[in-house]
């Protein structure tokens, strides 16, 4: 529960842990014993769609310098992990998540509804591993990737994962995300007894790697290097505010806990292209349900993705959902008997494009 201007604001998590729709509610009342209202602006904590999906089961704060934060559970593949987002309360006294883009790189300072400074750069983009040669069953392999990729075989040794960008980026910040692969190992030691049986390790493991760049697939540059490093991050950040050029990236020199072999889940890479941005989306949205709706967009060239963004008005778009590709996407978060309004903004290497804003249509 936050209090906020005489308010008081209970915050519960949503059923569904296990699906990308997991979220939080919120109701609202003048004293702390209620009695409570549904607040207008549910679930406020939405995140379906993306990376890291699912946004339940969290905590609004606010923070030294008077910034409201809210966090929540999140799931990277089958692994729980916690997110963090800009928040606030708006001039009706409604609180509000901004996760719009929400599992990229995003600057601390600034109004909460800012849009990112950097675009995914590697969604759909050439990649390869060191297990798929010598067969070349690389995903979207060109005869140019395959011999880029047999001259990095050749420079690194052990695993290793090559991404070719397609083009030369302005790179800011590289993601780096390690699963468990096949962690088929008896217990070290005693499981502790309680209402969830576990063992906690003792032992201090680390997680290792090193990560180069290059234009032409044949010179290549350190990014960064953690050969060596002592802790164990097995979601890593790293951050050039000043940005490099790159096409290339290749990740080697790794090593996980247990001796397992690496799995990479995720090599996400964030900066800004020198093309043009994505034109205004087409769209439809529909009410197909008391707690759905139907968004169909059109395809179109020189795009990566959309945000789908709903709300009470067309200034309170408070709701995103992300997808990959047009075509139709059903999203289940309405509150039944609301009116609600619908925009689809377009984005890709270069940069976001707002589309227009629409009332969302009954059904007939």
């Amino acid at each position: 529960m936050d209090k906020h201007n005489g308010k008081y604001y209970l915050q519960y998590a949503t059923p569904g842990t296990q699906y990308n729709t997991y979220s939080d509610g919120v109701y609202i009342s003048d004293s702390p014993l209620g009695p409570f209202t549904l607040g207008e602006n549910n679930p406020y904590s939405y995140k379906p769609g993306g990376f890291l999906p699912g946004a339940g089961h969290g905590s609004t704060m606010r923070d030294a310098m008077g910034s409201w934060w809210h966090t929540a559970t999140m799931r990277i593949s089958m692994n729980h992990d916690v997110g963090i987002w800009p928040a606030g309360f708006d001039a009706d006294g409604e609180l509000f998540c901004n996760q719009r883009y929400g599992d990229w790189p995003m600057a601390m300072e600034g109004d909460p509804w800012r849009d990112p400074a950097w675009m995914l750069l590697s969604v759909g983009k050439a990649a390869c591993a060191s297990s798929d040669l010598p067969g070349h069953e690389a995903d979207k392999a060109t005869e140019e990737n395959v011999q880029t990729w047999w001259r990095a075989a050749s420079n690194s040794r052990d695993e290793w994962l090559c991404v070719d960008l397609g083009k030369v980026f302005d790179v800011h910040a590289v993601q780096i995300n390690f699963a468990d692969d096949k962690l088929d190992i008896p217990c070290p030691g005693e499981i502790r007894p309680g209402s969830q049986a576990r063992y906690i390790e003792e032992k201090d493991y680390v997680t290792q790697w090193k990560l180069e760049g290059s234009l032409d697939g044949e010179n290549w540059f350190v990014i960064e290097d953690k050969s060596e490093a002592t802790t164990d991050l097995s979601h890593d950040l790293i951050l050039c505010g000043e940005g490099f050029a790159v096409r290339y990236l290749r990740l080697s020199n790794m090593a996980v806990p247990y001796e397992q072999n690496p799995c990479v889940s995720g090599l996400r890479v964030f900066g800004l292209g020198r093309g043009e941005k994505p034109a205004v989306p087409t769209f439809t949205a529909e009410r197909v349900s008391g707690l759905d709706m139907l968004v169909r967009i059109a395809p179109q060239e020189n795009t990566l993705g959309y945000s789908i963004l709903f709300g009470s008005s067309p200034e309170k778009l408070y709701h995103s959902y992300m997808v990959f590709g047009s075509g139709e996407t059903r999203v289940g978060a309405l509150i039944e008997g609301r009116n609600y309004y619908v925009r689809v903004d377009a984005f890709n290497e270069n940069g976001i494009t707002e589309g227009s804003c629409v009332k969302l249509q009954e059904k007939d």
